[in-house]
């Protein structure tokens, strides 16, 4: 991902394919897809025991119909979609995959990475939504160390950009925030 400008603004929203792995030939593929928080369908040989899932995955024994397939894909497209969509922030509730219920005093923060979803958020303007002084980024990152808890099961993640600011992006399944 990258996080340089505006124009990728929306690059984390942007739909992703739910790849099909065979199940245990790929083993290793289904790892690293996981690591990337690519959703998966196991395609699961007779004869062979499935392993344990992610939210992220589901599984069919093969042969299989292909209508069969074809839901199980758009399942995993929706679940997908659906935790990737752009939080809102209504007072101090948190609507992303539920409904959370965010301090008062980490809303003025959050409010700010809401707003600019996927897209990094400097110090800077961080600290000017607290009222601080330019300069005085403790305050900033202790509200934004404050959040990563609060966030995780929302489906969201902060992500900090070294000397540069911070990023509030869906989490990826498997990963901690």
């Amino acid at each position: 991902m990258r996080w340089a400008g505006t124009r990728d603004a929306d690059v984390c929203l942007r739909p992703r394919s739910v790849e099909l792995v065979r199940w245990p030939v790929d083993a290793a593929r289904r790892d690293e897809l996981a690591a990337a928080g690519v959703p998966r369908l196991l395609l699961v040989g007779p004869g062979v025991t499935p392993p344990r899932l992610s939210p992220a995955e589901d599984w069919i024994r093969l042969p299989a119909d292909e209508r069969d397939v074809a839901a199980r894909l758009q399942r995993l497209a929706a679940i997908d979609d659906r935790s990737r969509q752009r939080p809102r922030l209504r007072g101090t509730v948190l609507e992303h995959n539920g409904e959370w219920t965010i301090p008062d005093h980490a809303v003025a923060v959050l409010q700010v990475l809401v707003d600019r979803f996927c897209q990094l958020v400097p110090w800077a303007d961080l600290e000017a939504a607290l009222g601080s002084d330019v300069g005085h980024t403790a305050k900033a990152a202790t509200r934004v160390a404050s959040l990563r808890a609060r966030l995780a099961p929302a489906g969201l993640a902060v992500r900090i950009v070294a000397s540069r600011g911070v990023v509030l992006v869906p989490r990826e399944p498997g990963r901690r925030s």
